[in-house]
């Protein structure tokens, strides 16, 4: 499983993710992968968790489409096409796993700038149903494929109450009406503490095993702009369980003696 936090602000989104690829079963770390795409020609970053690789084959699909002659130019173009693609790609990987294996699981946060509705807008999609609240604070259960309208801030999964405190940041459910962040820190500061965390969904994962590691990753679009940057190294030797006590958890622009305004390096 993977770390992603998504947070919309008034001129970007930006996604923070780990970069752990890791045996399910025993959380030994296989590799260090980056879990985001980018389509700057779309205005639009999206990041998966779940099934490794889905991102990547995500991305291929769209390139694919394209060169037959799909017209892909835009965010929405992108929004249009992602259910249907999502279902193909579930088809796909369920019809070539091994023998005895599980279900395929995946979800995806996207991000972008629609044309069509002039706005920053957060999605996310997934292969189950799923449960989320609404603009009115009542939750809506939406099939799997939905493309589900997220809030400002989207964690997934939202670290516990001691590790959110641990970097400093107060979760999604506890902020009050008129709170103000800074963007790409509260990200990434939200997948540094889930690094704190174990995995306790036994569908999804290995309860038990730590799950974030390999590098804080942070991925910005803006309207015709996308950049990704990998912001802090973690240092999780290949082919041991991952270990939270291990280096720092947080890069030295985010340590709680900066002040809270101090830009991330570009």
């Amino acid at each position: 499983m993977s770390a992603l936090a998504i947070v919309r602000g008034d001129d970007s989104v930006t996604i923070a993710s780990d970069g752990a690829g890791y045996e399910a079963g025993t959380g030994i770390l296989m590799t260090h992968v980056s879990k985001v795409e980018m389509m700057p020609e779309c205005s639009c970053i999206f990041a998966s968790r779940g099934m490794g690789g889905a991102s990547a084959a995500m991305h291929n699909a769209f390139r694919q489409l394209s060169a037959r002659g799909a017209q892909i130019v835009t965010f929405d173009d992108v929004l249009d096409l992602f259910p249907e693609l999502a279902s193909e790609l579930f088809r796909e990987a369920s019809a070539t796993k091994a023998e005895g294996a599980d279900e395929p699981h995946f979800s995806f946060m996207i991000g972008g700038f629609s044309e069509d509705r002039e706005r920053y807008e957060s999605y996310t999609l997934r292969t189950r149903p799923f449960s989320a609240l609404d603009a009115t604070g009542k939750f809506i259960d939406w099939p799997p494929y939905s493309l589900i309208p997220l809030p400002d801030i989207h964690l997934a999964p939202s670290p516990t109450l001691e590790s959110a405190a641990k970097v400093g940041i107060t979760r999604p459910q506890e902020l009050q009406s008129g709170y103000e962040i800074h963007p790409q820190h509260y990200a990434l500061k939200a997948v540094a503490a889930c690094r704190l965390d174990r995995e306790q969904d036994e569908v999804e994962g290995t309860a038990g095993i730590h799950f974030v590691g390999g590098m804080l990753q942070m991925t910005t679009v803006q309207r015709e702009a996308v950049f990704s940057q990998v912001v802090h190294r973690l240092p999780d030797p290949i082919g041991e369980p991952i270990d939270p006590s291990r280096g720092q958890l947080l890069p030295q622009f985010l340590q709680p003696q900066k002040s809270p305004d101090t830009e991330i390096p570009i």
